[in-house]
């Protein structure tokens, strides 16, 4: 069973334990550093941000993902969203799309948002599947927007999902 809530400290130093960055998304291999996720901890769960949420993604009570609602604006009723998988184990499997129902609904019974926004590389084809599957429109496509080592160049496509439509 997928469950989003907030992470505990000692939840949120297994799941980037377990972390590794998409070669797809990220070709620097991601490196654990106890220190450093103990700063990432406090500054995202200790009310520095505001207009953020962030909540681990659990599967069977174990952390397998992250999934943010960032730059909640209370007067539009509008956000972003983020996700992250810790590694390819729990890909593929319908995990993340059940984690952004989940936080979709969480972006509008909680916090009152009418609208959510996700973007995605060009070359993420399970990002954008998931998009349409959940009923994303593309509304924005911006060329060579993410610079890759090795010069490579991505467009950077952005997705928007009204939430009275459900």
């Amino acid at each position: 069973m997928v469950e989003l809530r907030t992470f505990t400290e000692k939840e949120y130093h297994q799941f980037f334990r377990e972390y590794e960055s998409d070669p797809l998304m990220d070709p620097v291999p991601f490196v654990y550093n106890k220190e450093q996720i103990s700063r990432s901890y406090a500054y995202n769960h200790g009310g520095f941000r505001e207009n953020y949420a962030h909540y681990g993604i659990f599967l069977d009570g174990k952390p397998v993902g992250s999934f943010q609602l960032k730059r909640m604006d209370p007067v539009r009723k509008c956000c972003e969203f983020g996700i992250i998988l810790k590694n390819d184990s729990v890909k593929n499997r319908g995990i993340g799309s059940e984690a952004i129902r989940l936080g979709l609904e969480t972006a509008r019974s909680r916090f009152g948002m009418k609208t959510v926004m996700g973007d995605t590389m060009g070359r993420n084809k399970r990002m954008i599947h998931v998009f349409e599957k959940l009923g994303f429109t593309l509304i924005e496509t911006i060329p060579e927007s993410f610079e890759l080592p090795g010069g490579i160049k991505e467009d950077r496509l952005v997705f928007q999902k009204n939430l009275e439509e459900d």
